[in-house]
């Protein structure tokens, strides 16, 4: 039985990545111009004000889930730590093809000694699944009451797909065990009063990273709103359960593009404003990770050890 669960479940996220994958293909097909992406990126670098707003904004949104992460473990563990653990995070999932990230902050958690493995597992993914819930609301929100219009194909494979990631993990007692456990935990979390300044510092959180979407749409002769920027990165990144290569390559731009149509964003620019944008991230990653390689190294066997946890 837990054989036939698991290839199920490899069935579930391959076909959703696969579909993403074929959707990417084709945006890339209709809407790849490099020559109209090379002269976006140059008006958009043209205003280093507005660069310096984005960078500062998507790195705040970083301390401040770093913050929450600390105030769901409690003082007793430096920010500093958090802080490294959240960048080493963001660096490992835009270098390698899966979730990487999420395996390495809890690993660098665990290493300081003062959280044992199993609270640091807990931590982070509560922290997730609450980025999840905060997403998700987001992007039905918008969807339901400020009428947004997406595809009713890309919709309805959409659901399906995030209805057969939670019925597969619904069906194995073991699997069930676990993420009722974490559901539990966040609304536990929520539903106290730390918890609610935690809720508000990850929405924040999130707030601030749409400010990147909203300053790359600013180049283009758009009336995209801040509102509209928020629920198009809420919706790209809760998108992001079908993550099959680095960073999110081809999940990320068949997301958001989608998300800027249902505002009547044209094909090619969309496409555009995905790629400018997913691109500018990677590109602060790599920045990130020049800074911990140097700062706080972290050694290669070390890291080896760490992603062998990846099935626990």
């Amino acid at each position: 039985m837990d054989r036939i669960m698991e290839r199920l479940k490899r069935y579930v996220e391959w076909s959703g990545r696969i579909f993403t994958g074929l959707l990417f293909i084709w945006l890339t097909y209709v809407a790849f111009d490099l020559s109209y992406i090379l002269e976006e990126v140059e008006h958009l670098f043209d205003d280093i004000g507005l660069v310096m707003m984005m960078t500062c904004s998507y790195f705040v949104a970083f301390l401040l889930r770093a913050k929450a992460w600390q105030l769901y473990i409690g003082k007793q563990v430096g920010y500093k730590r958090f802080v490294d653990g959240m960048l080493y995070s963001l660096f490992f999932n835009h270098l390698l093809p899966f979730k990487a990230g999420d395996i390495i902050r809890t690993s660098y958690l665990a290493q300081s000694k003062l959280v044992n493995w199993k609270k640091a597992v807990e931590s982070v993914v509560v922290m997730r699944l609450l980025d999840l819930i905060i997403l998700g609301s987001i992007a039905v929100i918008g969807v339901v009451y400020i009428g947004v219009s997406l595809s009713f194909v890309f919709l309805i494979a959409l659901l399906l797909g995030t209805a057969s990631i939670i019925g597969v993990l619904l069906l194995k007692d073991t699997w069930r065990q676990i993420l009722f456990y974490y559901i539990r935990n966040v609304f536990s979390v929520i539903s106290s009063t730390n918890g609610l300044i935690l809720f508000i510092i990850v929405f924040l959180s999130w707030c601030l990273e749409a400010v990147v979407v909203l300053a790359v749409s600013t180049q283009f002769e758009l009336s995209i709103t801040y509102l509209n920027a928020l629920w198009v990165n809420s919706f790209t990144i809760a998108g992001q359960v079908f993550h099959f290569s680095p960073g999110g390559i081809g999940t990320y731009e068949s997301f958001m593009s989608f998300a800027l149509r249902a505002f009547q964003v044209p094909v090619k620019d969309a496409y555009t404003i995905a790629i400018i944008t997913h691109g500018y991230k990677f590109i602060f990653s790599f920045i990130v990770g020049i800074y911990l390689i140097v700062n706080v190294p972290i050694s290669w066997n070390t890291m080896k050890d760490w992603l062998r946890r990846k099935e626990d």
